[in-house]
């Protein structure tokens, strides 16, 4: 009772704290607690033992499960008390108020206490309620907070009362062990035995105390009997069914037969029972007799138990609906049997087979399979299968006699059932696991099936631009698979594993493992299936090509720009769908920098591009994208082969070139057009265009040159620069390791074309046969120029052919001049870099007077010889002559070459031609005076100013003290009337370089009194000879016939001097001395040059030979043979000596004289011009002795 009602009030030891709890026992120093009773307040110890833990029994064993800290408690409660006044606050919040007034003040609401409206009555309730249960919540914290601060007794309590639990529990497991014997030991007693009737029995045989009952037995049925009967039955049976049950027979009973007094209904693939009648009347009831299953597997025969139930309820059945109650019945019967059936198929695979990939659960009349249970997919979806009975009811509900129930499928896949399916249901066989592979044969075919559609959809499949088949097996899941294509020849087959819904990917590798593994993580393998695909698919691209690529000569690269900046690239093409894409950077080893071959990998197909990127500029912000140009490539047909990467060479190294070629030539601004065109030397997979050109604008330079030839054009004016391939070197790469060999590498690509020069008339190129060099051919039969071009990459095409063409060009012109020299003339071999040709004098035969004029006859000379010239034009100096020893043009050999680099080098064959008379008439002289010189008593000496000027010198020696006795005569070409012709005459005494004479033979200014004078005058000058045309103190010789025979008169004359004695002097007035052309030093002597300098007799000896002579008595002449001998020993030892010591001096001189000399030339060269010399154009170039 409670002290409101006046009764007791209960006493309490303390008043509870209401703040907060104690969430921990405090214990003072000794380890007490401070809450104890029995402890000293003032921590001292107390005289009774206090009982503690220790104390309890080892056999009562202390609780520690399930015991939670106070604190997570409180906290818990807290946490939940403030959540569930945050959703009363929101709920009460949510609902409506009371209505508006009766007034209509809508504003207005009444909140008072005494608000009775159902709202506020609603609200107050469910406020109070949670404030309840709150309360009663926090009450037994509260409580539990007391109990913890005695929470050591209370542990002891605990486990005292837990080890009581234990021992009472034990007790009854004792008591009821007990029970179980004693029943058991029922079983165990032996009946006590009937001693008096076993006796009785023995004895009599009867027992006289049972009674008896008399029964009649009936007298037995034989056969006959029988079959009257059972035919009988079988009458009354076909009557009955036939007549009085027509209509009422179910229409699955219409299948019966009868025999043996029964009647048997058969219905296919579920049941068939027998039963009989009873009575001749046929109001009376069928009756049960036998029942057996007809599906398998089943039993053959039902247990007893089973076929007693099946009579009462068949036979209920038969009495209150007749056939068609049994047939109903047994009909469910028989469902709900084969439904049990795919039970414990269902349970036996999931314990056996398709253990853990299996879920079965039993419903009423229905069972589920879950299958692929485990299914790594992360998002849980789940598939399940639903075997249940149909009622079969028509679409009024009601039930229809024609549509009975029957079990019915319904299929759930990732968690949406499937409404429209064809999956066949067989009930007479019944197979749980072929029901199953079926099921999930479909399930298979919806995920294969959706990837081949997303990817058919995709350009690259929808165009046939990569292999993608697909393969599906109504029966076999294991048997479906999707193929499609990796890159190059390999495929990737996906097939999903039947009993865990795994995707299986072959064959298997790193690369397919890892894309296995991002499909079966995939949330929904069916929309992200085709982008997966597509990722192993460009993991597995950039495999093959970093690895195959290398071996060949191909590195693949980081990618160098900017996402945006691809982007740009690959949406150029204007696909009909952007799709994302992965790019594979390539580049050739060789190749320069800023060339890439970028693929770009996508569903939207996979494309080639060749791009140019300008170099990397640190700091820069614009972009590096410079050119790029897609190539019709498809990795559809390719076959990354050592044939694929050289393929791939040849284009992209062709693409390259071009592209180089375009620019130089717009640079140029040279005509140019890209036409396409059938190369046969490229691969069938590689298509070139043909670039052509026009020859006009590319030697605009030249033909608007002042010292052009021709402006008629030889060849064409397009010229076709055909790709042909490329070729890869090696060269020599020393790494820098110390020790390290040195290494080849193929690091330089040269580029290959051909280009074709048509001329406008082949009878111009006569001379030319076949190969013209190693990279240029004609064909005379065609007339055209096969030019092949190798540069390297990145070096415009179009430059080292326009120089092969001005190359060309210039031995079309020498081709052409050899061709105007006639037939003496001769092209032994024209190629780019050498020509050699040789020629030969006319046979003009020497005039018949000739010996008797000269004294004697000439010296034998072979004017048939012919003469071989090499040019030698691959010397990036200049043009190198090479003549054989012997030629007499050896003489000018420096002039030569200055001529041949020159723009009048085609003028050299008719230049070879017109002057070999006059060069072998020198070489004559040069024979002639070699004993004179050899005895000290001359020397001749020929000055070669020029290719077209020569100064020959004939000198006597004379005592010391004596003047010189010496003459000059200059040769040179005049044009007489329109005929060249040679002019031989003194330039002391005609002035003006001869030319005056030239004009007028009469407008010779003196002639010379002198011995030389003289002689030539009466052996030369007054001389007729065929082909020689007297000019007073001069004369004009034909260039073939006529100059060979003046010089060997000149010779005879001034040999008929040698050994004579010097004139006597006699006073007469002196003329004005002309300046004596002193002879530049030769740069390449000929025989007599050098001849005559060894000798001491040239220009710069002169002094030192007088100085000998003044030191040594004169010697000549003297009579005999071995004097002249030895004295022209003596005189040639002395030359030897002088020649070593100038040496050194001479080259000390050269540079001093160089410029003194150009200055010299140059006056000369005026002089000439004024003086009217030309002819085939002379050159003032020095000679200069090495």
């Amino acid at each position: 009772m409670n002290g409101a009602n006046g009764g007791a009030v209960v006493k309490r030891e303390f008043t509870p704290d209401k703040g907060k709890g104690i969430l921990a026992d405090f214990t003072n120093g000794n380890g007490d607690s401070g809450m104890d009773i029995d402890s000293d307040p003032n921590g001292g110890a107390v005289t009774a033992h206090r009982p503690t833990m220790d104390d309890l029994p080892d056999e009562i064993q202390h609780i520690t499960a399930d015991i939670l800290p106070l604190n997570l408690i409180l906290a818990r409660l807290a946490q939940f008390s403030h959540g569930t006044l945050q959703d009363t606050i929101a709920t009460l919040a949510s609902k409506p108020g009371p209505p508006t007034a009766v007034n209509g003040n809508a504003g207005y609401q009444y909140t008072g206490a005494d608000d009775t409206s159902p709202e506020s009555l609603e609200k107050k309730t469910t406020l109070l309620k949670t404030i309840q249960d709150l309360h009663s919540r926090w009450v037994k914290a509260l409580v539990i907070t007391e109990w913890s601060k005695k929470s050591e007794k209370v542990s002891k309590l605990i486990d005292i009362r837990s080890h009581l639990a234990a021992k009472v529990e034990e007790f009854n497991m004792v008591f009821w062990d007990l029970i179980k014997v004693k029943h058991e030991l029922h079983w165990a007693k032996l009946p006590s035995p009937d001693l008096k009737t076993a006796l009785e029995i023995l004895t009599s045989g009867e027992v006289s105390w049972m009674p008896e009952l008399g029964y009649l037995e009936p007298p037995p049925i034989t056969v006959e009997e029988k079959d009257v009967w059972i035919d009988n039955i079988n009458t009354m049976l076909s009557v009955r069914l036939s007549f009085d049950e027509y209509d009422k027979i179910p229409l699955a009973f219409r299948d019966y037969s009868i025999d043996s007094g029964r009647v048997t209904f058969k219905v296919k693939g579920e049941f068939e029972v027998d039963l009989t009648i009873g009575d001749e009347n046929f109001e009376e009831q069928f009756w049960f007799i036998d029942f057996r299953f007809l599906f398998t597997p089943a039993q053959e025969e039902v247990s007893e138990p089973v076929r007693a139930a099946l009579e009462v309820k068949v036979n209920h059945a038969l009495a209150t609906d007749g056939l068609a109650g049994c047939y109903k019945y047994l009909h469910e019967f028989v469902l709900t049997q084969k439904i049990t059936e795919f039970w414990r198929q269902a349970v036996e695979l999931s314990r056996a087979r398709w253990i853990d990939t299996l879920s079965v659960e039993r419903l009423n009349r229905a069972m589920a399979i879950q299958y692929w249970i485990n299914r790594p997919h992360p998002q849980g979806s789940k598939s399940w299968i639903i075997l249940g009975v149909s009622s079969g009811n028509g679409p009024n509900g009601l039930p229809d006699p024609k549509s009975p129930s029957r079990l019915s499928l319904r299929w759930f896949r990732d968690n949406k059932e499937v409404k429209d399916f064809d999956i066949p249901f067989d009930t007479e066989t019944i197979s749980v696991e072929d029901l199953l592979t079926t099921v999930i044969a479909r399930h298979v075919e919806y995920l294969l099936r959706s990837i081949y559609n997303k990817l058919l959809s995709k350009p690259r499949f929808a165009l046939r631009q990569a292999r993608l088949a697909l393969e599906v097996s109504k029966e076999e899941p294991s048997e479906s698979s999707l193929t499609l294509q990796l890159f190059d020849y390999e495929n990737a087959a996906v097939r999903v594993d039947t009993m865990t819904g795994s995707f299986i990917m072959l064959p298997p590798s790193p690369l397919i493992l890892e894309g296995q593994k991002k499909l079966n993580s995939s949330p929904n393998p069916a929309e992200e299936g085709p982008t997966h695909l597509e990722q192993l698919r460009c993991a597995y691209t950039m495999r093959d090509l970093s690895s195959r690529a290398k071996s060949i000569g191909w590195t693949v690269l980081r990618t160098p720009i900017t996402q945006e900046e691809m982007k740009n690239i690959v949406h150029s093409s204007a696909p009909p769908s952007r799709d994302t894409f992965q790019a594979v950077w390539m580049r050739k080893i060789g190749w320069t920098p800023q060339w890439f071959v970028m693929m770009s990998i996508s569903l939207g197909g996979d494309q080639w591009w060749l791009v140019e990127l300008s170099s990397l500029q640190p700091g820069a912000q614009t972009t590096r994208l410079k050119m790029f140009t897609k190539m019709p490539m498809s990795s559809g047909q390719l076959s990354l082969s050592d044939t694929f990467f050289q393929n791939l060479t040849v284009y992209t190294s062709g693409m390259i070139s071009q592209i180089t070629d375009l620019r130089e030539l717009h640079t140029k601004r040279v005509g140019h057009a890209a036409r396409p065109s059938t190369n046969y030397s490229l691969p069938p997979q590689i298509t070139m265009p043909t670039l052509f050109v026009r020859l006009s604008d590319m030697l605009r330079s030249r033909k608007d040159a002042p010292d052009a030839s021709s402006s008629t054009p030889w060849a064409k004016d397009f010229i076709p620069i055909i790709f042909r391939g490329v070729q890869s070197y090696s060269e020599d790469v020393t790494t820098s390791d110390v020790g390290s060999p040195q290494q080849k590498r193929d690091s330089r690509i040269k580029i290959i074309a051909e280009a074709r020069l048509a001329v406008t008339n082949k009878a111009k190129f006569q001379l030319l046969k076949g190969s013209v060099g190693n990279d240029i051919a004609f064909d005379g039969r065609i007339g055209q120029f096969t030019l092949q071009l190798r540069a390297d990459m990145g070096t415009p095409m179009v430059t080292l052919l326009e120089a092969r063409i001005r190359a060309l060009e210039r031995l079309v012109d020498f081709v052409e001049a050899i061709r105007r020299a006639g037939k003496n003339v001769i092209a032994e071999r024209v190629t780019l870099r050498e020509v050699v040709f040789t020629y030969r004098s006319s046979d003009a035969p020497t005039p018949a007077t000739l010996p008797g004029l000269l004294g004697g006859p000439p010296p034998p000379q072979d004017k048939s010889r012919v003469w071989t010239v090499r040019l030698d034009l691959g010397k990036d100096t200049g043009v190198d002559i090479k003549l054989e020893k012997g030629n007499p043009h050896l003489r000018v050999l420096d002039y030569l070459r200055q001529a041949a680099s020159s723009p009048s080098f085609e003028s050299l064959p008719t230049w070879f031609l017109a002057t070999l008379p006059l060069f072998r008439g020198l070489d004559k002289i040069d024979d002639a005076w070699e004993p004179i010189a050899m005895k000290n008593e001359g020397s001749f000496q020929a000055f070669h100013k020029g290719l077209n000027w020569v100064t020959i010198r004939f000198a006597l020696t004379t005592p010391p003290g004596a003047p010189r006795r010496m003459v000059n005569l200059d040769i040179k070409p005049r044009i007489r009337k329109g005929k060249t012709m040679w002019h031989v005459y003194c330039p002391d005494l005609t002035g003006a370089g001869g030319s005056a004479a030239w004009a007028d033979p009469s407008a010779a200014i003196k002639s010379r009194n002198d011995e030389f004078g003289k002689v030539l005058k009466e052996k030369v000058w007054s001389t007729n000879v065929e082909g020689i045309r007297v000019l007073g103190m001069g004369a004009a010789a034909d260039m073939e016939t006529g100059i060979e025979p003046l010089l060997s008169m000149i010779d005879a004359a001034m040999r008929s001097l040698v050994g004579t004695p010097p004139p006597v002097p006699q006073p007469q007035p002196q003329p004005q001395e002309q300046a004596t052309p002193v002879a530049p030093t030769p740069q390449a002597p000929g025989p007599g040059q050098v001849q005559g300098l060894s000798q001491g007799q040239g220009p710069v000896a002169q002094p030192q030979q007088q100085q000998q002579q003044q030191q040594q008595p004169a010697r000549f002449p003297q009579s005999t043979l071995q004097q002249q001998r030895q004295h022209a020993a003596q005189q040639h030892a002395h030359a030897q000596q002088h020649a070593q010591a100038m040496a050194a001096q001479q080259h000390a001189q050269q540079q001093h004289h160089q410029q003194q000399q150009q200055q010299q030339q140059q006056q000369q060269q005026q002089q000439h011009q004024q003086r009217g010399g030309g002819g085939m154009g002379t050159s003032s170039a020095p000679l200069v002795v090495d």
